[in-house]
C-alpha cells in the first residue's frame, strides 16, 4: 500500500517540535517495517502541491484550516479525520463535551466581552480556536477583573472565541491513547516538563494514585464524542479519585510511550485501508 504521511507545521507544535516529529517518524517506520511505502511531506508541501496521486490512505498531524480543507476533499481514509481535528479545537470540544460530566463547568464566549453572571473563580481563560501555542493563550485568573483583562488581551491579538473553565483542584495526569488500543500511558504532569508551566496551579504527586478504569472510561467517552482516533490530553484527578478532563488533543507527542503508540497507530491506519 502507498500511504501518505503529513508532518505538523512547526507553528502548531507548542514547543514540542522535536517530539512531534519523533512520533511522526516512528509511525512512518512502523508502517515501512510492515512492507508499506510511505510518502512523507510537510504541511507546507500539502498546501502548495496537494495530495500526491496513488495514495491509499493519509495519516497526518496538520492543524491549519487551509490544510484541513485540502484533506477534507480526499476520497481515501484520513487519520485523524478532518472532523475530529476540528472537534478538538477548544471551543468546539467544550461545546461537544458540556453536560457530559467529563469536563469542568465551562463557558464559550467572545473574546473581549466578559460574560454576565460568571463567578466561578478561580478559573482558566483559554483561546478558543486552537490549543495554546504561547503562554499567553491560557491564563489562571482569580477575579472578574483578571478575567476581563485576559479576554481583552486575547481580543487584541485577533482571537475571536474564548473558553472560560472553572479550576478543578487535584493533580494533573497526562494521557495518551489510540482507538482500538485504549489508553496507552498515563503520567503525572510536572511543571518542569510542561510547555508553559501551568501545572503549578495544581498539586503534583510522585506516585499517581489514578484509577485507570475511571480514567479510561472518561477518555474513551470523550474520544467517541469528538470522533478522534489518535489523541492525548490532560485530566485532573481529584482527592476522591474523580477524573475531570481539562484538555483533549488530536495527535499528541506520545512522549512517554512512543514505540507502543507508533505500533498502535500503524495498526489503526492499516485497518482503515483493509
Amino acid at each position: 500500500m502507498n500511504i501518505l504521511g503529513i508532518s505538523r507545521s512547526e507553528e502548531f507544535s507548542s514547543g514540542c517540535i522535536s517530539d512531534d516529529f519523533a512520533i511522526f517518524l516512528s509511525v512512518t517506520g512502523s508502517l515501512e517495517k510492515r512492507g508499506h511505502r510511505v510518502i512523507t511531506i510537510s504541511e507546507q508541501e500539502l498546501l502548495s502541491k496537494g495530495i500526491p496521486e496513488g495514495c491509499d490512505a493519509v495519516f497526518h498531524m496538520v492543524r491549519s484550516e487551509a490544510a484541513l480543507g485540502i484533506l477534507e476533499q480526499a476520497s481515501i481514509p484520513v487519520v485523524n479525520s478532518v472532523r475530529a481535528v476540528r472537534n478538538c479545537g477548544r471551543a468546539a470540544q467544550t461545546r461537544l463535551l458540556q453536560g457530559t460530566g467529563l469536563i469542568p463547568e465551562s463557558l464559550v464566549c467572545a473574546a473581549g466581552t466578559p460574560p454576565d453572571g460568571w463567578n466561578r473563580f478561580p478559573c482558566w481563560v483559554k483561546r478558543g480556536d486552537i490549543h495554546a501555542l504561547t503562554a499567553g493563550d491560557i491564563k489562571y485568573v482569580t477575579s472578574a477583573d483578571e478575567c476581563a483583562a485576559q479576554l481583552a488581551f486575547l481580543a487584541e491579538r485577533g482571537i475571536v472565541d474564548c473558553v472560560i473553565q472553572k479550576h478543578v483542584p487535584g493533580w494533573v495526569a497526562k494521557f495518551y491513547g489510540v482507538r482500538g488500543s485504549g489508553v496507552l500511558d498515563c503520567q503525572a504532569a510536572f511543571t518542569e516538563s510542561a510547555a508553559f508551566g501551568q501545572e503549578s496551579y495544581n498539586d503534583t504527586v510522585i506516585s499517581p494514585p489514578v484509577d485507570m478504569r475511571r480514567l479510561t472510561e472518561a477518555v474513551l467517552a470523550a474520544s467517541d464524542i469528538l470522533g478522534v482516533d489518535v489523541y492525548g490530553g490532560d485530566a485532573v484527578i481529584g482527592m476522591d479519585g474523580t477524573v475531570t478532563i481539562i484538555d483533549f488533543n488530536d495527535w499528541p507527542t506520545f512522549r512517554t510511550c512512543r514505540e507502543k503508540a507508533s505500533q498502535a497507530i500503524a495498526d489503526l491506519i492499516i485497518g482503515r485501508i483493509l
